[in-house]
């Protein structure tokens, strides 16, 4: 008895699997960051993170504010993988330094730098309070941290696939925007969607930011049950959850 010849089968399985592969939708990433000290409530929520796998950014403002409770449990949530930032020292408006800068650095910057690398942080991300900053006062602050993050809400009240500046799509990017999606930006689930559809589609970052994680429907706040919700619409785009301070590795493919 011949033996059958497998071969041909074989290769054509292979070709139309490696065609497949290429023709694959391209995937993209999201950053979700969050901004002041809600400690606690980021804390609690943690096994939400983790079970969607992911990887945020924590913006921490106040430094000096911090107990033993509050750096113990920020040092949990490094350890599981999310990122510590810097967020000013008292809160303060870049913008009311612009004639001043060296003072900005000196009163916002330096002491929560010290302070927060002598809790044993290691510091990538600047999220500026308030959002806005000037060309010059990003050149300043480059040389203080690997990243820097402004903020923006949807002033144009449309779909916030629209906001260009909130999309990362090249990983020498070390200046990005993102879009507030707390309880009071009135940001809905399917007007979210249309950003992370279009993150998929382009193969780009699109990055988030939120404050408190709680039921209270206050300003600053975001639903945990709404966060939820959009993990899970990220898992169903394959989004990669990344953190700040991992756009440079970012692979656009």
């Amino acid at each position: 008895m011949k033996r059958k010849k497998y071969f041909l089968p074989v290769l054509s399985c292979f070709i139309i699997l490696l065609f497949a592969c290429k023709q694959a939708p391209k995937k993209g990433g999201i950053i979700f960051s969050f901004d002041d000290n809600y400690i606690n409530e980021w804390f609690e929520f943690k096994k939400v993170f983790n079970k969607y796998q992911i990887k945020a950014t924590f913006f921490i403002a106040h430094s000096y504010l911090l107990d033993s409770g509050d750096i113990q449990k920020l040092k949990i949530l490094e350890k599981e993988g999310h990122e510590i930032g810097c967020h000013g020292y008292r809160h303060l408006n870049c913008m009311d330094y612009v004639d001043s800068i060296d003072k900005y650095v000196e009163n916002e910057i330096i002491p929560s730098v010290y302070l927060l690398e002598k809790y044993g942080f290691q510091l990538h991300s600047f999220a500026y309070p308030f959002g806005p900053s000037t060309d010059l006062i990003d050149s300043v602050l480059l040389t203080h941290f690997d990243y820097i993050r402004k903020a923006t809400y949807n002033i144009n009240d449309t779909t916030i696939d629209t906001y260009d500046d909130i999309f990362v799509s090249d990983n020498k990017t070390r200046i990005s925007n993102a879009m507030g999606i707390d309880y009071n930006y009135n940001i809905s689930f399917e007007n979210l969607e249309t950003a992370l559809q279009r993150a998929a589609d382009n193969n780009e970052i699109l990055v988030l930011y939120a404050h408190k994680i709680n039921d209270s429907k206050n300003d600053y706040s975001i639903e945990p049950a709404y966060l939820e919700k959009v993990f899970r619409l990220c898992n169903k785009y394959g989004l990669q959850s990344i953190r700040m301070k991992d756009i440079g590795t970012f692979t656009f493919k």
